[in-house]
């Protein structure tokens, strides 16, 4: 189930890139007709965009393919412009050797690398720097990166969302044991380690507040698939096969708890300057609040009664009750479940 949702998510963003880059090659298809008969020079509009659409559309599923499913993840840890320098070398190199010596181009024998090469390189390259930015957009704000730019949550909405909430345990131990600058260095190895798991998953990273994390998802994705309660048993898979690792450079192997809740938010944009997409609503401390209850009854994870009716999990998941629990702030008790063991991947 992982590795299914980690494709399509992948050839998903391909698929927006190449149709991203459709749309700017009929532009510049149009752009170069205009332009010529402006000249007097004779133009085919639909020879041009044959040209440009269909070198988009191989540039895109190539380019697109290369760089989401062997590049992006080695650079990611870089900043935007040293990552977009990188691939702005490759590509030139790539184009260069294509330009002067690829025996199928007829044109190419004696070129040199001239202004029409340079426009065709400043164009992809342009267009390839602004397609990384799109992706490190969304990886910024998760899935709902693109409603930033569209204004989605300029005005509130109401919205049904299913909310995680992930805390490390004895973080506070740990921090002293390992000083400020090593537990934040854990922290940084950490929230990496859990970003695929998340991205996968299709949630959307809603706050890092310390060594606690909430992931959100819209309410059908968040069920569909059980994508909510996979991305969690991910963490934890993930995190147990890097135990070695981390028990060698920190002396300790970490562990998360997880709050499971879901129910109606009011999501908007506040500020002015630094805008912010924020949840308000009884579900996001309600779910707090269950992750908060963990070590009380000895599990490292805990969901709603409510959440597990509309989840429908397979018989490969074993569920087990905790009971009704009183939860701070809460006037009636809730019903709390914990899974405590899945064969389903």
């Amino acid at each position: 189930m992982a590795s299914f949702d980690r494709l399509r998510f992948r050839l998903d963003r391909v698929l927006r890139i190449t149709i991203i880059w459709l749309i700017v090659g009929s532009i510049a298809a149009l752009f170069e007709h205009n332009t010529l008969r402006a000249h007097g020079q004779e133009s085919m509009l639909w020879e041009r965009l044959d040209a440009r659409l269909l070198n988009s559309l191989v540039a895109g599923l190539f380019g697109g393919g290369i760089y989401i499913f062997l590049v992006r993840d080695k650079l990611r840890r870089l900043p935007f412009l040293q990552a977009f320098g990188v691939v702005a070398v490759s590509l030139f190199v790539l184009m260069a050797l294509f330009h002067l010596f690829a025996p199928w181009n007829a044109t190419s024998a004696g070129r040199t690398l001239d202004l029409g090469f340079l426009g065709h390189y400043l164009y992809w390259t342009l267009l390839m720097g602004a397609s990384i930015f799109m992706v490190r957009l969304n990886d910024q704000y998760g899935s709902g990166g693109i409603g930033y730019l569209t204004g989605r949550y300029h005005k509130p909405r109401q919205e049904m969302r299913v909310f995680m909430f992930l805390d490390m345990r004895s973080s506070t131990t740990i921090a002293e044991e390992l000083g400020h600058v090593k537990y934040f260095q854990l922290l940084n190895e950490l929230y990496t380690d859990i970003t695929d798991p998340v991205v996968d998953a299709r949630g959307e990273i809603y706050q890092y507040v310390g060594d606690e994390v909430s992931v959100s998802w819209p309410l059908r994705r968040g069920i569909g698939r059980q994508r909510c309660i996979r991305c969690f048993l991910n963490i934890r898979a993930k995190l147990q096969r890097r135990s070695a690792y981390y028990e060698q450079r920190y002396g300790l192997v970490p562990m998360f708890k997880a709050g499971f809740h879901y129910g109606q938010v009011t999501t908007g944009e506040v500020g002015s300057v630094k805008k912010e997409r924020i949840f308000s609503g009884d579900v996001v401390n309600t779910a707090a609040r269950i992750q908060n209850s963990c070590n009380a009854h000895g599990v490292d994870n805990l969901l709603s009664k409510e959440l597990l009716d509309v989840l429908q999990l397979p018989s490969s998941y074993v569920v087990r009750e905790i009971g009704n629990i009183d939860l701070r702030g809460k006037r009636n008790a809730m019903s709390l479940w914990t899974i405590v063991h899945n064969d389903a991947k």
